[in-house]
């Protein structure tokens, strides 16, 4: 007998079961599943409060028997599994007879086989998003390359569907996503959709092989340590339900992580901080952070001071102190229910609460709306490159890494810009050093002293090629990476002073009117130097630089 070949649509991707099912019409009723659904569902979006929000409607979950729970009664999958709704509601709707195994009524004493088509039909309530706009960053006829705001989860998911990047550039953008990376539902960045199914599997196969790398931009608490820092610690989901993870040394799966700093803000002790995994468990850098003693600063799981205590769970090894995960995690089970999530940064309460009022449709439990704890992460997918050099994606920084300080040591720099005398043999550049702490230590502008001199190397010779380690410099355009003069380029210039320059900030890159190829941006990242784009500027900046 012939094995039968899964359906595929037209760019030659499976189609999932699951789909096919939400099609077929249960009971004699006129309408699908799939039908029912898009039909009442509708996006309403929010601008006085900045949501977008989903009306409520019917909804049949749908779902094929997992291997992990086979042979196990379908009420204890239940309540292992799933937290959208209490415990009670679960019981309650199959003991009442509104769940189906197979389009049959299941009891409370159903038990799971291989194959098994679970259904479940509820009035359904999603939560509200960010109206934040999904940008894209590239695309080509195989691949879209999206930069994904924070607070909405990637595919349809416990509470939510509609409101999921899926399912929004599908009904909104006329886009169907086929995602080759995964970030979580707080994270924002860089997310690959494949548009061909061969393209598809390629990707997923090189992010599988750890042939990618990748950088992520954080705001940690406290002044974050200079150098290479990193942390090997294994990691072990402890509550599924919660997406719940911890170091555990013994029975962990191996996760490491490199970070460097980019800046530190000494008003609100926070740092910038580059994030490179080099493996890919969940919730691996926030938990990493945590364990050093510099958790995400606005992270509503693992630097909530009303879960972790004063601590915020620095150094935590849950099996040295059960009592203690007991407590955490029995706190955690409050946030968003009675309790309002709260964060080191933002210690006041402020989040989703379950309110007391129900559905008059349905008489489901309500909730308010998310607050600033639920909305956004400073966690943010910045870059992704293959290890082989055939592609680099980058996004533009994340306003909250940028905005305020390094905007303003910008916009000095270009004032610095202004000061140059014209000539068609270079360009006008301007560029300030600050020390960690952002206080200006230097200014330059181009050809300011004698010998066709650059900004970079103008605002270095003032401090004698002197500076306090953690110093930032910022510069309008790239530092050169050849000189068409002779003279020593001004990346060898930042790489000699050993890392003591710890970040550039450049607002455009170098055009090739004088030099084809600038390779500054590898070179100091080579070295250990962050070399980082500052957006916004660039028509501004290009004008100046040839005026």
């Amino acid at each position: 007998m012939s094995k039968r070949l899964p359906q595929r649509d037209a760019h030659g991707f499976k189609v999932k079961k699951v789909v096919l099912d939400s099609h077929r019409k249960f009971e004699g009723n006129t309408v699908s599943i799939f039908e029912e659904e898009s039909l009442g569902a509708s996006y309403v979006k929010d601008y006085v409060n900045g949501l977008r929000r989903v009306t409520p409607y019917y909804f049949t979950f749908l779902t094929h028997c997992k291997q992990r729970w086979q042979d196990r009664k379908l009420i204890d999958v239940f309540k292992s599994e799933f937290r959208m709704k209490p415990f009670s509601y679960y019981y309650n709707a199959i003991a009442n007879g509104e769940v189906k195994l197979n389009d049959q009524v299941a009891n409370v004493d159903s038990v799971l086989r291989n194959g098994d088509l679970i259904s479940h039909r509820i009035h359904r309530h999603e939560p509200p998003v960010t109206l934040d706009e999904i940008e894209i960053a590239y695309e080509d006829d195989e691949i879209m390359v999206i930069n994904k705001p924070s607070g909405i989860p990637v595919h349809p998911t416990g509470r939510y569907r509609h409101n999921s990047i899926t399912m929004i550039m599908k009904q909104e953008m006329g886009t169907i996503a086929h995602t080759c990376n995964r970030l979580d539902r707080l994270t924002s960045g860089i997310m690959f959709l494949g548009k061909t199914a061969k393209k598809t599997a390629k990707m997923v196969q090189q992010i599988k092989e750890r042939n990618v790398g990748k950088v992520y931009i954080a705001k940690c608490k406290g002044k974050f340590p200079l150098g290479l820092q990193t942390v090997d610690k294994p990691l072990l989901t402890i509550d599924p339900r919660l997406t719940f993870n911890l170091v555990d040394l013994e029975d962990g799966k191996a996760a490491k992580t490199l970070f460097r700093r980019i800046s530190y803000d000494v008003k609100d002790d926070t740092s910038i901080v580059k994030c490179m995994p080099l493996t890919g468990r969940t919730h691996q850098i926030r938990v990493h952070l945590q364990f050093i003693g510099y958790p995400i600063a606005n992270d509503p799981v693992y630097s909530s001071p009303y879960v972790w205590g004063p601590t915020l769970g620095k150094g935590f090894l849950h099996k040295k102190n059960p009592e203690y995960l007991q407590e955490v995690s029995e706190r955690s089970e409050k946030i968003g229910k009675t309790k309002q999530s709260t964060s080191w940064y933002y210690p006041e309460e402020s989040g989703e609460l379950l309110l007391e009022e129900g559905c008059e449709v349905c008489g489901s439990e309500m909730y308010s709306d998310p607050g600033v704890n639920d909305l956004i992460l400073w966690l943010h997918a910045y870059r992704y490159y293959s290890h082989e050099q055939s592609w680099d994606y980058s996004t533009k920084m994340p306003k909250w890494s940028i905005e305020g300080h390094h905007r303003g040591m910008m916009k000095l720099a270009i004032e610095e810009a202004k000061k140059c005398d014209h000539t068609e043999t270079a360009f006008n550049v301007g560029c300030i050093i600050t020390d960690e702490n952002g206080e200006i230590i230097s200014r330059g502008y181009s050809r300011e002293f004698e010998g066709n001199t650059h900004a970079e190397q103008c605002a270095l010779m003032k401090l004698d090629y002197k500076v306090p380690p953690g110093s930032i410099l910022y510069t309008t355009m790239e530092p050169c990476s050849e000189r068409l003069s002779g003279n020593k380029p001004c990346v060898n210039r930042i790489i000699d002073l050993n890392g003591d320059v710890v970040t550039v900030f450049v607002g455009v890159v170098e055009p090739k009117k004088f030099i084809a190829d600038n390779t500054g941006k590898r070179q100091l990242e080579d070295a250990g130097v962050n070399y980082l784009h500052i957006d916004g500027y660039e028509d501004e900046i290009l004008a100046l630089a040839t005026r």
